[in-house]
């Protein structure tokens, strides 16, 4: 090895490129022994992924070295013989190397949190860097990390080094340079023109496929997709087809469209002809609260929900939602928009998302005032730009609580946003008009920490699951103090999870991490004990929240109340990563990007799915396409309004 990445002038690019590589392998080896029981079946297929994750590492690995070759051909012998230069060269190798190496070890725990290479999450928690940094800090044990890469930096330097001045002195003809050129060029333009993500896909198993990918590729492809064009990526139909399908999705016994068949329109008359409730309403988006924590869902689980389980028993509990995405902003989206969860970044971080057609729109033409309150800064993922440009009247963060007894880098304790909240909402209930409350959690989020007495388990062990028992026992602290209010018999509190607790398993999208529960809970207008089973996602909340307000209203919802008969059409639409779903009768029809689609077939017993053909259920397929397609254009087209 030593005599080959010496033989020839252009050493010090193939150490490089070789120490790519090199890292690139042990850290798929790495996740590959990690999640072995993950990959299953699908085991067969590794001499395969690593063939295939080669590729994307040798193109990645010319890429980052491209500007490097660049500089080796232009610049003179004697110019790198120059010993400054070649001080700084050497420390330009350092630093090259203790970044390959330590991104891979990043990249291991980054699979640990979301299983999935570097994805459109890294990509937005790099606008965000405090936050991040702090969470990362208190989360994994950076410094003996940093301080292990950098003896293995030093090693390889040490051993790299007189290797790299021997080829620096090397004569370098103009024909040799220019041969070294043309590879580097030629090599990253098939690379770019031959490799799609869509290629690290080689089974039906996601963590096999996500193996395969490259980090460093996956991050540039999320970053350069974030706001991706529908019908450039996306399969289509006729406009006309697909609000025709949409409309069959959407109809309900008590709502009539407004507009003829063939418009790009959704809206509908939602007729109800019981008596108009005026009821205040707090919607609550629990951080990372999946189903598979709620004791009352999945008993044989960890149950960690006791004060949620009993506020379920007397309420209206919907059981069989999922979330559309693995975000909050996806939760906030679907909860308030109702509008599905197009591929690339949710709308609430996108342009044109302004005076949107939302519940606190259809609350504000009722009078209501609307508050939007978030545990943490509310500049994080762009709430404050959004709720204030969606008919919310208060924007209220971390920065505006007087009465702060423990907080995170994420922000401040559900506990003290709640007890804030309560007198919030007293000054909002003295004007005499109902008001509407959106809040978010951060409490259960890494490094969960949470303030210590409150629940028998020791923060400082950081664990998700004494986490999640903290937020449960917040909500039922906060419902037991809101009891004492004057407006808590004319209240509504909804619960729900933003999104759940992480992503993991095989399935292209893990429905199971996507579970998460709906709870209505207001004793004086609500019957205790109910329970829906109707298969909804996070879109069917504002409907369903005006249908037990008994609201007649104009509707550009994309979901539908879960109260009433859908006649053979309940679904969920979800999303992950830049793939979009709908599932209907234990049927999954995925679109993927490039025009890559799937169809899934859910065994209703242990969940699992077998892939069918396309042609087994082509109609699944086009209204998948009907809602995200039709969706895509109301949004670009800007005819959401109100």
């Amino acid at each position: 090895m030593s005599s080959w990445l010496t033989a020839n002038p252009w050493a010090e690019l193939k150490i490089a490129i070789l120490l790519i590589l090199t890292v690139s392998l042990l850290t798929r080896l790495t996740l590959a022994v990690v999640y072995w029981s993950q990959i299953g079946s699908s085991g067969w297929l590794s001499p395969f992924s690593l063939l295939v994750g080669l590729l994307f590492d040798i193109f990645i690995a010319f890429c980052t070295t491209a500007l490097f070759s660049v500089f080796l051909a232009l610049s003179p012998r004697r110019f790198l013989q120059w010993t400054p230069v070649r001080w700084l060269l050497v420390f330009g190798f350092f630093l090259f190397t203790y970044g390959a190496i330590y991104l891979g070890v990043v990249e291991i725990f980054f699979f640990d949190e979301f299983n999935s290479r570097f994805n459109y999450v890294a990509v937005d928690y790099l606008l965000y860097p405090h936050e991040v940094f702090v969470n990362i800090w208190d989360s994994y044990p950076v410094l003996e990390i940093l301080i292990a890469v950098f003896v293995a930096t030093c090693l390889i330097t040490f051993w790299a080094a007189p290797r790299l001045r021997a080829a620096w002195a090397t004569p370098k003809s103009a024909s040799t340079k220019l041969k070294m050129i043309g590879i580097f060029a030629l090599v990253i333009a098939v690379g770019y023109l031959g490799l799609n993500i869509n290629l690290s896909r080689i089974s039906s198993n996601r963590v096999l496929n996500e193996i395969t990918a490259n980090g460093v590729y996956s991050f540039f492809y999320s970053a350069f997709t974030n706001q991706l064009d529908y019908d450039i990526y996306y399969s289509r139909i006729s406009d006309r087809d697909a609000i025709e399908r949409l409309r069959v999705q959407l109809r309900a016994p008590n709502a009539t469209f407004s507009e003829p068949i063939d418009s790009l329109n959704i809206t509908r008359q939602v007729v109800d002809s019981g008596i108009q409730s005026k009821f205040n309403v707090v919607l609550v988006l629990e951080e990372s609260l999946g189903s598979l924590f709620v004791g009352s869902l999945h008993p044989e689980g960890p149950a960690c929900t006791p004060q949620f389980d009993s506020l379920a028993e007397n309420g209206l509990f919907f059981t069989n939602i999922y979330a559309t995405g693995n975000r909050t902003v996806r939760g906030v989206e679907a909860s308030l928009l109702s509008f599905p969860p197009i591929p690339g970044q949710s709308i609430v971080k996108r342009p044109l998302n302004e005076n949107l057609f939302s519940l606190p729109s259809i609350l504000k033409e009722n009078e209501y005032q609307t508050v939007f309150l978030y545990g943490g800064r509310s500049y994080f993922d762009n709430f404050q730009q959004f709720a204030s440009n969606n008919n919310f009247d208060q924007i209220i963060d971390q920065t505006d609580f007087k009465n702060v007894t423990f907080e995170t880098i994420w922000g401040v304790c559900d506990g003290d946003l709640f007890d804030n909240s309560l007198l919030t909402f007293d000054s909002l209930h003295t004007v005499g008009k109902p008001f509407f409350a959106t809040m978010i959690t951060v409490s259960n989020h890494k490094p969960y920490l949470y303030p210590e007495g409150k629940i028998p388990f020791d923060p400082k062990k950081q664990e998700r699951l004494h986490a999640v028992r903290y937020a449960d026992f917040a909500i039922g602290d906060f419902v037991r103090k809101a009891r004492s209010h004057d407006f808590f018999d004319s209240t509504i509190f909804v619960f729900l999870g933003d999104h759940g607790a992480r992503v993991y398993g095989w399935q292209q999208i893990p429905m199971d991490s996507y579970e998460i529960p709906i709870l209505f809970y207001c004793p004086a207008l609500i019957p205790a004990g109910q329970r829906v089973e109707t298969l909804g996602s996070q879109m069917d909340l504002a409907p369903t929240l005006l249908d037990v307000l008994n609201f007649s209203y104009s509707s550009k919802f994309f979901g539908r109340s879960l109260l009433e008969s859908h006649q053979g059409y309940d679904f969920a639409l979800l999303s992950h990563n830049r793939d979009v779903a709908l599932l209907r009768n234990n049927r999954l029809a995925l679109l993927g990007i490039k025009m890559e689609n799937g169809l899934w077939d859910r065994d209703p017993i242990d969940g699992k799915f077998t892939a069918l053909p396309i042609e087994s259920d082509s109609a699944l397929l086009l209204d998948a396409i009907a809602y995200y397609q039709t969706a895509y254009r109301l949004y670009s087209r800007k005819l959401l309004t109100p």
